[in-house]
């Protein structure tokens, strides 16, 4: 695989390419409001801001799933990628925990729950290690009461289309569902902002790539990757996405794009753009 731009990093070398998005395999389906609000939006910037994060041996997306859908929409047949090696202990793979708000009684919340499950058993503490193993399929946590959420199941895939329909089932009587990093979902009920939280499945590579292969996907924000580095606001033409071109023409156009722009080093734990990011990131400026 060409790359049409290496970013040197101590942890690893960060190749910017162009890829067929036909080529990509995907494991996790996209939030199709997200999708409709991002189509509009790359489609009046008349670019892709920041490329999606892809593994150079399978091609599995490991983030982006919902620029992958958008650019499809505006009719793109290639996408920006950041490629890197799945391999590497330096990536790692978390969860999307879910915080709950909105929530009149603990009693009610477990009683909506209980209409997809077999049964919510009280615990003094969730054992995350459990979780994800049948028939755990989740956890609920309110400030001083957890519980385990039970249904048999045979794959991880199956437990998270579980935790989906946990998800429509609490969407019904009106409850916020936001999606929080581990500690932020933590720090959220601590700090009364959340009523509860519930626990999720922590994937394996193996499995991700395994289900990927078989075909099958995972619902919405199953997975969180963590790189060493991502490159941020690349702004690559959507004309240049469009174009019929041989790969190796549309990549070297892009090398000479970003050779003639700044490129500025944001060290981890910084909030750019409102977030904030565990990654080192190298954001061209424009």
């Amino acid at each position: 695989m060409s790359s049409a731009y290496v970013i040197m990093n101590e942890r690893s070398n960060l190749h910017i390419t162009i890829l067929e998005i036909d080529a990509l395999l995907l494991h996790e389906e996209p939030i199709q409001n997200f999708v409709k609000q991002l189509t509009y939006s790359i489609k009046n910037n008349g670019c892709l801001n920041h490329p999606i994060i892809v593994d150079a041996e399978s091609l599995l997306v490991l983030d982006g799933v919902h620029r992958v859908a958008a650019l499809k929409n505006l009719g793109c047949k290639r996408v920006p990628a950041c490629v890197v090696d799945y391999k590497s202990p330096f990536i790692k793979i978390f969860s999307w925990y879910r915080t709950l708000s909105g929530i009149k009684t603990i009693e009610s919340l477990l009683a909506e729950v209980k209409r997809v499950v077999d049964s919510v058993k009280r615990v003094d503490y969730i054992d995350e290690s459990l979780i994800g193993f049948s028939p755990v399929v989740a956890g609920v946590k309110a400030v001083n009461e957890s519980f385990l959420v039970n249904r048999q199941f045979e794959s991880f895939k199956e437990a998270y289309d579980i935790i989906k329909c946990i998800e429509t089932q609490l969407k019904t009587i009106g409850l916020e569902i936001r999606y929080e990093t581990e500690s932020d979902a933590q720090q959220r009920l601590n700090q009364h902002q959340a009523d509860a939280v519930l626990y999720t499945p922590r994937l394996t590579k193996q499995v991700i790539i395994e289900t990927a292969r078989s075909g099958k996907i995972f619902a919405y924000k199953a997975t969180r990757h963590i790189i060493p580095a991502r490159p941020l606001h690349l702004c690559v033409p959507l004309s240049l996405l469009k174009e019929s071109r041989p790969l190796t023409e549309v990549n070297e156009t892009l090398k000479n794009i970003l050779r003639g722009r700044r490129m500025e080093h944001v060290p981890p734990g910084s909030v750019f753009e409102g977030r904030r990011y565990e990654e080192d990131l190298y954001v061209f400026e424009e």
